[in-house]
């Protein structure tokens, strides 16, 4: 099943919001004072805002040269790039629940929307041993971060997904090819 046109859409939804989200911050005024950041607004000094901005249409941009425009699938390599952001959402889940407690449906959003970006890919790929690895573990996690609560079910999927993924890798890399040994 060819998912590289649904996955365009989506990583153009995640452009919208990040431009909406951008908005409600602020961003795109001339007034810079008017924009004004806590401590916890901002990594290494850029702001959170610029982070989506760049990303989605990053994500788009490299899928449409990466799928000829949707006309092939999607590769399973899209798994390591969309872990990195997926990561970077468990560290914004641990920001916005535990520290700020700041909960928007903007922000579950944005989030919502790499993991689903992350789930084409997985569902497209589905056969390959580290996909099946990853949404085991992903799931696993899940399950296992229920017990802490949104932030848990984040942080523990994506550790799960991860390791899920590395396991059947390492595995699946351990076994003999079959078509290069000898049985006697």
């Amino acid at each position: 099943m060819k998912l590289s046109v649904p996955f365009l859409v989506v990583a153009f939804v995640g452009i919208i919001e990040a431009v909406y989200h951008a908005s409600l911050e602020g961003a795109f005024t001339t007034n810079y004072a008017k924009v004004s950041y806590s401590g916890y607004a901002s990594f290494l000094g850029i702001p959170y805002w610029v982070f989506g901005v760049v990303w989605f249409p990053l994500v788009f941009i490299v899928g449409l040269w990466a799928t000829g425009f949707g006309r092939s699938g999607l590769k399973g390599q899209w798994l390591v790039l969309l872990t990195v952001g997926n990561l970077f959402t468990g560290y914004l889940w641990y920001l916005d629940l535990v520290i700020i407690n700041a909960f928007t449906a903007l922000y579950v959003a944005l989030y919502a929307t790499n993991y689903v970006l992350t789930a084409l890919v997985v569902l497209e790929n589905r056969t390959a041993e580290e996909m099946r690895g990853f949404a085991y573990g992903t799931l696993t996690g899940a399950v296992v971060g229920l017990v802490f609560g949104p932030f848990g079910v984040a942080v523990c999927g994506i550790g799960g997904g991860i390791f899920g993924a590395l396991r059947r890798f390492v595995l699946s890399s351990k076994q003999p090819d079959k078509a290069t040994s000898v049985s006697g």
